[in-house]
């Protein structure tokens, strides 16, 4: 029998739930030898019946006597003092991993300013290096001095050496001058003697080509007689075969003439012959009915249908023609004059005949009927002069809901209105007004429009006239965009619901103006390298009021809406692409509606309804409708609807007023306050706007071109060439903290920095002070304290894209 320890109660409050009873079981010896011995049974099979219930029953007996001596001790609880010696351990080693946490904080503490004492030491350092370096300098420029020195006094003496050298040598040249003098009247003597032997050569010479050129005259003249009897000769030869060969073609083109002649006749009786069977076959009858049928045939056969075997079966009031047609061989058609078979001249009677025969038939106002039976064509012909079609034809243009515009209003983001000159543009603003104002009673209204006084608005005046307050309403426009995305980005922080803002609406009437003054601006002034073109400005800005002007709220339909009125359908005049109107209420007027189904809308819409709206357009052209618009709504199917008159949807007079800009961080702060409510609506979604990012989370390149234009703008940075790579080091001491967006915004500040200034200029500590107070002024930085040092020492950009430029004193 197995003995356990007596089990000791304590009170220990610190006992682990896991030291809980436990069951043990001992086996016994004996056991593990009935089991072997029931196990080494298996292995034996004998022969005999008895032998083998024996060895079965022992088997039997030993599995079960196994299974009780396993289970026959009872079950004992125990206590584990193991665990709850380690609970107790795991507790203290707890609380010493908390004081070793804070002694190790303490620690790297005292080792940072460790560290920062040591970076001090190290400048001074660097100092007294360069101190030292400088007075080795300066004896080395002394022993390079008194080197110059023994360099001159060296040159001196080599100066005497070369002089009395030269004198020498000038000597030697005297003596070589005379040796010259005495050779030349030398080579003289015998220049005079070869001189004389070539005149007497000469005079040879001239004898010997006089008779040349006479032997060579005698033999030219020789050869040019008989040259001329090999012509004469070659001629006559010629003359003769010339001869033989004129009358041979002659006999040949007396016989082509007779073939031609015989094949013309030929030619002429079988066209005669064709054309009698190319003729159709008339009723030749003198009633009204055989008359018209023959007037009929002769019409078919002018388009090509060659009418055999004609019948007419008369009614009252209509008859019936029905024919065959003569086949024509593919081969024998030119160009497809003639119907070829049977179905080609049903097909071409349905596709283009019927309304012929209407004209040619007197009375006949009704489409006839045409059907192939027996295989036989035959048409129904109405002669009583009514036009049953007219009679029971319905209206083919579809009409929208003449309440369109409270549709629309309800469900856009934004408008976009197009349309030419004297196309009632305003006029339909003014009703899209109206019926936001029936919509939402609460509309504020600003109003830019460069034309003014030019464009003749109902119901408001614009509060932004002209061309230069226009531009001040666009960039009002982007400055209250991005005021109520930094409050959404802070309530998305401070982990506060969505602020809510009254409906709003932006109306720029002829931006396209707006886009021309620009770029007039721009060529007329270039803007300076690094700086961003006022119309790519202005573009922006168009853009930004549609991509993030939806006023981050919640509820649709309400917050900053923007409506951009133009002439032209195509975005490109804006400087904008076609998705950056995605999101708006697409409207084009008149004209306007087939180039936007062509260009516009190509990827939007189904051919279909392409072709479908176009048939609409030119119906209504057709009918003598002036005002009438295309409608493209985001997720829904265009429609061409009636434009409403003028101040159909007008409540009254609207004010219009300026856009709500605020003018500090602290008066955001306060607007921040009056608009939050008590919804908890995640706003993820439309932060993520600010800037899109790749797969990988990294900013996208053209929207951080435009943010490192912003900044450039914004901060309006010195022009400073002066900087020293250990200034460059100073402002880029903390790039940033934050997100990556801050980090990357931050990034384009340094880099901008050390693109433009230089690493290898000169520059004292005051003009180094002075910049960084600029840039400190300008908000984007700051001074940093370290102890034991210059305050003033260390600084760091300030970089987060909610921190507004300020002026700290």
């Amino acid at each position: 029998m197995t003995f356990y320890p007596r089990i000791i109660p304590t009170e220990n409050p610190l006992r682990p739930l896991a030291a809980r009873p436990t069951r043990e079981v001992k086996p016994r010896l004996w056991l593990l030898v009935l089991a072997t011995c029931s196990t080494l049974t298996f292995g034996y099979r004998p022969q005999e019946p008895l032998l083998a219930t024996l060895m079965w029953a022992i088997r039997l007996g030993g599995a079960a006597c196994a299974v009780a001596a396993l289970y026959r001790d009872p079950e004992i609880e125990i206590y584990d003092p193991i665990a709850e010696e380690k609970a107790l351990h795991e507790f203290q080693m707890a609380r010493l991993q908390a004081a070793h946490q804070a002694a190790l904080q303490q620690k790297q503490w005292e080792i940072q300013q460790y560290y920062d004492a040591l970076t001090t030491q190290q400048i001074q350092q660097t100092i007294d290096h360069y101190a030292a370096l400088l007075q080795q300098k300066e004896y080395e420029l002394l022993q390079l001095k008194q080197g110059l020195a023994n360099q001159q006094v060296e040159f001196e003496t080599e100066k005497q050496r070369l002089t009395q050298s030269w004198q020498s040598q000038w000597d030697r040249l005297e003596i070589q001058t005379a040796e010259l003098e005495v050779m030349k009247n030398q080579l003289k003597a015998e220049r005079d003697a070869i001189y004389a032997w070539a005149e007497e050569k000469a005079a040879e010479l001239d004898a010997a080509e006089r008779d040349a050129r006479e032997q060579l005259s005698a033999r030219a003249a020789k050869l040019e007689k008989d040259l001329d009897n090999q012509r004469n000769l070659l001629i006559e030869e010629f003359e003769k075969q010339h001869n033989a060969l004129v009358g041979a073609c002659q006999k040949e083109i007396e016989n082509y003439k007779r073939l031609i002649a015989d094949m013309e006749a030929t030619i002429e009786s079988q066209r005669l012959y064709l054309y009698n069977l190319q003729q159709p076959e008339l009723i030749n009858g003198s009633t009204t009915y055989e008359l018209l049928a023959d007037r009929v045939i002769q019409f078919l056969y002018n388009h090509g249908v060659i009418v055999r075997d004609p019948r007419i079966v008369p009614f009252t009031k209509k008859f019936q023609l029905s024919f065959n047609i003569l086949p024509i061989v593919p081969g024998k058609n030119d160009k497809g004059k003639y119907a070829e078979n049977l179905i080609d001249a049903y097909k071409r009677i349905h596709d283009r005949l019927l309304e012929g025969i209407m004209a040619e038939v007197p009375n006949c106002k009704t489409k006839p009927g045409l059907e192939m039976s027996n295989r036989r064509i035959v048409l129904t012909i109405d002669i009583s002069g009514v036009d049953w079609e007219a009679e029971n034809q319905v209206d083919p243009i579809v009409e929208a809901d003449p309440d369109w515009p409270l549709t629309i209003v309800r469900i856009a983001n934004h408008f976009r209105v197009t349309g030419n000159t004297d196309t009632d543009k305003s006029t339909l603003v003014d009703n899209l007004v109206g019926a936001m104002q029936q919509v939402w009673v609460e509309l504020r209204l600003s109003v830019a429009d460069p034309k003014y006084p030019f464009t003749e608005w109902s119901t408001f005046t614009p509060n932004y006239k002209g061309v230069e307050e226009s531009f001040r309403g666009v960039s009002a426009l982007e400055q209250i965009v991005d005021s109520r995305f930094r409050l959404a980005r802070k309530a998305k922080e401070a982990g506060k619901p969505l602020p809510e803002f009254a409906p709003e609406l932006f109306v720029l009437d002829e931006a396209e103006i707006l886009m021309d003054e620009a770029r007039a601006i721009d060529e007329a002034n270039p803007p300076e390298r690094g700086k961003i073109s006022l119309q790519k400005h202005l573009t922006r800005m168009l853009r930004k009021g549609l991509k993030l002007g939806r006023g981050l709220t919640k509820q649709r339909g309400k917050g900053l809406k923007v409506a951009y009125i133009a002439q032209s359908p195509l975005c490109s005049r804006l400087g904008m692409n076609r998705d950056d109107f995605d999101q708006s209420v697409n409207i084009f007027i008149g004209e306007n509606i087939p180039r936007a189904l062509e260009e516009e809308l190509k990827t939007k819409i189904s051919n279909a309804d392409k072709a479908f709206w176009k048939e609409q357009y030119h119906l209504r052209v057709e009918r003598g409708d002036q005002y009438f618009c295309l409608v493209k709504a985001p997720g829904l199917r265009p429609f061409i609807a009636t434009m409403p008159p003028p101040g159909h949807y007008a409540l009254g007079a609207i004010e219009t007023v300026a856009l709500a800009v605020p003018a500090s961080s602290q008066e955001e702060e306060v607007l921040e306050l009056e608009a939050f409510d008590e919804d908890e609506e995640d706003i993820d979604e439309d932060i993520d706007e600010d800037i899109p990012v790749d797969d990988d989370g990294e900013a996208i390149a053209e929207e951080l071109d435009e943010q490192r234009d912003r900044l450039e703008e914004r901060f309006n940075l010195p022009d400073l060439t002066q900087l020293p790579e250990r200034g460059l080091e100073l402002l880029g001491y903390v790039y940033g903290k934050g997100n990556r967006y801050a980090d990357a915004e931050g990034w384009f500040v340094v880099a901008k920095l050390r693109d433009n200034w230089g690493k290898d200029r000169n520059i004292d500590t005051a003009a180094l002070k002075i910049l960084l107070h600029q840039l400190n002024d300008l908000g984007i930085g700051e001074f940093r304290a370290r102890p034991d040092e210059n305050p003033e020492a260390f600084w760091r950009p300030r970089i987060d894209p909610r921190f507004l430029p300020r002026n700290e004193e």
